[in-house]
């Protein structure tokens, strides 16, 4: 046999499979309908909203709009390689679903292969057993048997995606916690500069420089760029800086919402996150270890405040920590 012919041999094979690839993957559209349903309340623990629309989008959303769980959007009309719907005919191959699978921040770590294992079983058993069309209850006969024989993996995967879950608040708690210590930005880095010298065999002070920039404009605003550098210094030598820029729009001051904004000699000077400037810091600590000492002593006091109140804590609470 010549080469071209046994790739014509392949190609007819390959093509016969496609073929019987589709034959058993092949519902109707109330049964797609229900797979999807029942696959994800069973393993996501919740109520389901799924359909089909007019556009041939396959969609499957939690009915609590405020859940986190994963939300599924399919539509492929065109080459079909995961789902066509012709009439009340739709078509799904499982190899593809997941990429259309879209998980929350809280579930980006786990692995979601429930729906394409289940297709995929599914397809396997149709073929074993030549049902190129199958009934709703035979159907529904599978997925039971299948939920049942799963029902370790899908009390592990909602074991996992609690744990998932329950770290994400956590951690959506903490970041929320750390978002709103936020103070003046040259009193705390002069507390810092206090608290070295005071510790340490130095003598650091702090300076603020500004510059003018350039002039610019677009079709709405009318520019002047000023940038600053904040820091410390120890004689000419500087320990730590900050460089920043700000707009100042003609028409409105605040477009852009500057860092600080600059009017004439005046800063008017925006607050600065305590961890975020600790974060800064980091080389300043590495020089002065005993500086993490003082922004732990900040991070207990702030989180005192925190124990005493029910609400957002008074700015003016805050702000005394580093008066």
């Amino acid at each position: 046999m010549s080469f071209y012919e046994e790739l014509s041999k392949v190609r007819d094979e390959y093509n016969k499979f496609q073929r019987l690839e589709q034959d058993y993957s092949s519902y109707s559209l109330g049964q797609i309908v229900m797979l999807f349903k029942t696959l994800l309340e069973s393993y996501e623990g919740e109520e389901y909203n799924v359909s089909v629309d007019e556009t041939n989008w396959l969609i499957a959303l939690p009915s609590d709009k405020n859940s986190e769980s994963l939300k599924l959007g399919i539509n492929n009309p065109y080459n079909g390689d995961t789902f066509y719907k012709s009439m009340n005919i739709v078509l799904i191959f499982p190899y593809s679903i997941n990429k259309y699978i879209n998980v929350s921040s809280f579930q980006s770590d786990m692995k979601i292969n429930y729906l394409e294992d289940f297709f995929t079983s599914l397809v396997e058993y149709r073929y074993s057993n030549d049902l190129s069309s199958i009934k709703d209850d035979k159907l529904v006969d599978f997925l039971d048997e299948y939920i049942d024989v799963k029902k370790d993996d899908i009390m592990s995967y909602q074991e996992q995606k609690k744990k998932c879950l329950d770290e994400y608040v956590e951690l959506k708690k903490e970041e929320k916690i750390r978002d709103l210590f936020n103070v003046d930005k040259y009193a705390l880095i002069n507390k810092v500069k206090d608290f070295i010298n005071e510790n340490y065999d130095t003598n650091l002070e702090i300076f603020c420089d500004v510059n003018e920039g350039r002039q610019y404009s677009d079709s709405q605003y009318y520019y002047l760029d000023y940038y600053r550098t904040i820091g410390l210094k120890d004689d000419d030598n500087i320990v730590f800086k900050i460089k920043e820029l700000s707009y100042t729009a003609k028409d409105d001051e605040d477009a852009y919402r500057p860092i600080f904004c600059y009017r004439e000699s005046e800063c008017i000077d925006k607050n600065i996150n305590v961890y975020y400037l600790e974060l800064l810091m980091t080389e300043l600590s590495i020089k002065y270890p005993r500086l993490h000492d003082y922004f732990d002593d900040l991070d207990e006091k702030y989180r005192e405040l925190l124990k005493d109140s029910s609400d957002i804590i008074d700015s003016e609470k805050i702000k005394k920590l580093v008066g």
